[in-house]
């Protein structure tokens, strides 16, 4: 049977995540989009809104939602959890990632990062290019950890967070829940929830 997906987000993000469900064998791949019409230049195909997915719903096998937006991404797929559909994992051919590490529904892995042994990568959450996730980390739902991240061993970041750019993370920290770093942070200690974090 051919492999057919639904990707909800025709923006910068879905323009990658497209690629990725193209290298990842799909024979169909289908976007949806509020802003459908404004939007030129994409190289997939765009059907419709968000709210046309109900009527084309039983044309695909998988389905994936491809928002930067961390509580975007998640009120979507919550929305979309009542049909019963399969959220895809999307990774790049060029990432490696441990046979010992977890990744659960709806995660996209981009090209070159690293996921190592004894990891879990909950679900909804983005691993974005060059990206370093070391041994024994925890990475809560609809996180996204942004290009060349460095994430070392037994560290856990919350659901919502944000790591900007090139974040550098000392081993056994705890990052709480949405919380943002700026490009090129270096963390030495904790993060409490809901901190914009700069240094």
């Amino acid at each position: 049977m051919n492999k057919k997906i639904m990707i909800i987000g025709a923006g910068g993000h879905g323009k990658v995540v497209g690629e990725l469900a193209l290298l990842n064998d799909y024979k169909v791949i289908d976007f949806f989009d509020d802003k459908f019409k404004e939007i030129n230049n994409f190289p997939f195909n765009i059907i419709g809104p968000i709210k046309a997915i109900a009527e084309y719903i039983d044309n695909y096998t998988d389905f994936f939602v491809a928002v930067g937006n961390n509580r975007t991404r998640y009120a979507i797929m919550s929305s979309l959890k009542q049909k019963k559909i399969n959220f895809a994992k999307l990774a790049h051919p060029s990432s490696t990632i441990s046979k010992f590490a977890v990744l659960e529904a709806g995660t996209c892995i981009m090209a070159n990062a690293v996921i190592n042994a004894g990891s879990i990568i909950q679900e909804g959450v983005i691993i974005n290019t060059s990206a370093s996730i070391d041994h024994d980390c925890y990475i809560e739902e609809f996180a996204h950890i942004s290009p060349n991240c460095s994430i070392p061993g037994n560290v856990k970041i919350g659901k919502f967070s944000h790591l900007g750019t090139g974040t550098s993370v000392y081993p056994g920290i705890n990052i709480g829940q949405n919380v943002k770093t700026g490009i090129g942070s270096k963390i030495y200690k904790d993060i409490l929830d809901n901190i914009i974090f700069k240094n």
